[in-house]
């Protein structure tokens, strides 16, 4: 049994735990990446890449290459139908067009593309950039103890063990997530069904009618059925509810019992369906229609991401980008911490700031589930949710210093804790976006009249910019939009997120930037 060191290793190898070693990997951090099976899942699960998630996937070399991938059949199939049978009356009729306007507030508009088309181009660019990626391979035997942690890594095909001994863990393995479940860290929320997932092929267009459907909530087979198109024409999942107190469990839907679901739900008795493997695990896929967060995201050197520590409903597509933001978040405290630059107690602040998101994201999604599948969905209040919950939270933590400037309040005035805002600017004579400024470091923005650029001694480097030279800020707006003077300042962290600002940038401003920088850096 060979045995190998690494400072992160990350269990899962989803779209979340692959992006975590891409953003690991831009803060120069070596990870070892481990999933259990052989290749991504051909089922539906997240489409839409919301536009926090793509400046995000931008900054990483990503988003070239999933806007340049085949758009998600939603893109076309932009109908949701409420009605007994897909073939039968409608009780609603809605649709949910891709998107909205983002064009004010981010340089990058959402993305419609299948989960299973992204998730092998993140895992292409985490090579690139020389992660360690190793499917159909096991972990077992996670112990911690006070300078790390112990797994044994099985590789599911040759059956050889590696024993690996990683600084820090992260856990992004589902919503059943065997590392949360070994810590004993609870949850908080609700199950809303057990479903199990039937897909196929057929040709549903007598049923059809003509109509784009994308979504079809149905009361057959049973209440609470859902048919969703899959990744290509003619490809379709249906997610039956079951009921194991009432003895119901997957062992129950024998291909029999399946192809007659469908035939229920589609309302035809002679549709002859095409039954497709699901995540290479038979016929069927069980999971839980659920909204709820767990208790602990960190248990000493073991973190926790994604739908390990949040699972919401599909309604809104917000699970993965929350999941794909979390480790954002993550990865530049453990580069830090990995450093030696930070004290350990940041990682403390990746709880305090992304649980609070998750909450919010949940009971969002919850709402648009319920809405949805009762008839009464908003399309344009869903879209301004996403958007919300996306770019306009506010983290409260030690890694946010203060307000900065008095009398100066709301999101939209660039308070500490705040997204830095999307603003067009130019530099070196091409147009980019405030966003393209900020990582992997930390970024010192001076207005146009602060004072002289030189900085006291720091905690670490401090790239230092002044608005109206490098960059250019043609409409003037940088001051406003920040909520500070001409004369101010603002400290944006390597996640662009704002770690503290003066409403004006001179020698009392620079005195207090190494104090405010270590308290960031939990020093």
């Amino acid at each position: 049994m060979s045995e190998e060191n690494v400072p992160v290793l990350i269990v899962g190898g989803g779209i979340v735990g692959l992006s975590a070693a891409v953003f690991l990997r831009g803060h120069g951090v070596p990870v070892l990446l481990a999933e259990r099976h052989p290749g991504a899942s051909m089922l539906a699960k997240a489409r839409v890449l919301s536009p926090r998630t793509m400046e995000l996937y931008r900054r990483h070399g990503l988003e070239e290459p999933v806007r340049a991938a085949p758009p998600s059949v939603f893109l076309e199939a932009t109908d949701v139908v409420r009605a007994q049978s897909l073939a039968g009356p409608e009780e609603y009729r809605g649709s949910r067009p891709p998107g909205g306007a983002v064009s004010g507030i981010s340089p990058c508009p959402p993305a419609l593309v299948e989960q299973s088309t992204v998730e092998p181009l993140v895992r292409a660019r985490a090579e690139e950039l020389g992660a360690d990626v190793r499917f159909h391979t096991e972990v077992s035997g996670l112990v911690q103890d006070a300078d790390g942690v112990g797994a044994v890594l099985t590789d599911r095909g040759t059956g050889r063990r590696t024993v690996v001994r990683a600084a820090y863990v992260i856990a992004a393995d589902g919503h059943r997530s065997p590392v949360r479940r070994q810590l004993g860290i609870a949850t908080d929320g609700k199950r809303l069904a057990h479903v199990v997932s039937i897909a196929f092929e057929a040709d549903l267009g007598p049923a059809l009618r003509g109509r784009p459907v994308g979504l079809g909530y149905l009361g057959r087979p049973v209440p609470g059925t859902l048919l969703a198109r899959l990744d290509a024409e003619g490809r379709w999942v249906l997610m039956v509810p079951y009921d194991p107190d009432r003895g119901e469990g997957p062992e129950d839907f024998t291909d029999e019992r399946c192809v007659a679901a469908v035939r229920a739900a589609v309302g035809d008795p002679d549709l002859e369906p095409r039954l497709l493997a699901a995540a290479g695990d038979g016929a069927v896929h069980t999971w839980e229609l659920a909204s709820w967060v767990a208790r602990e995201y960190r248990r000493g050197r073991i973190l926790l991401a994604g739908d390990a520590v949040h699972v919401m409903p599909p309604s809104g597509g917000l699970g993965a980008n929350t999941g794909i933001q979390d480790v954002h978040n993550l990865a530049w405290k453990l580069a830090s911490v990995l450093a030696g630059t930070a004290g350990e107690a940041l990682l403390d602040t990746y709880e305090a700031e992304r649980r609070p998101v998750a909450q919010l994201t949940c009971a969002l999604s919850t709402r648009l589930q319920e809405e949805r599948a009762g008839g009464g969905a908003d399309d344009a209040a869903e879209r301004v949710g996403r958007i919300a919950v996306g770019l306009g939270y506010q983290y409260a933590s030690a890694a946010v210093r203060g307000q900065g400037v008095e009398g100066r309040e709301g999101p939209e005035a660039g308070r500490p804790g705040t997204r830095a805002p999307h603003l067009p600017l130019e530099y070196a004579g091409r147009a980019l976006s405030s966003i393209d400024l900020y990582g992997p470091g930390f970024t010192l923005v001076l207005g146009p009249e602060a004072g002289p650029e030189e900085l006291p001694r720091t905690p670490v480097p401090v790239t230092v910019l002044r608005i109206g030279r490098a960059p250019a800020d043609p409409g003037g707006a940088w001051s406003r939009v920040h909520g500070v003077g001409r004369a101010g300042a603002v400290l944006v962290r390597p996640d662009g997120f704002i770690a503290w600002r003066a409403g004006s940038w001179g020698p009392a401003a620079a005195a207090e930037l190494p104090a405010a920088l270590g308290g960031v850096l939990s020093h």
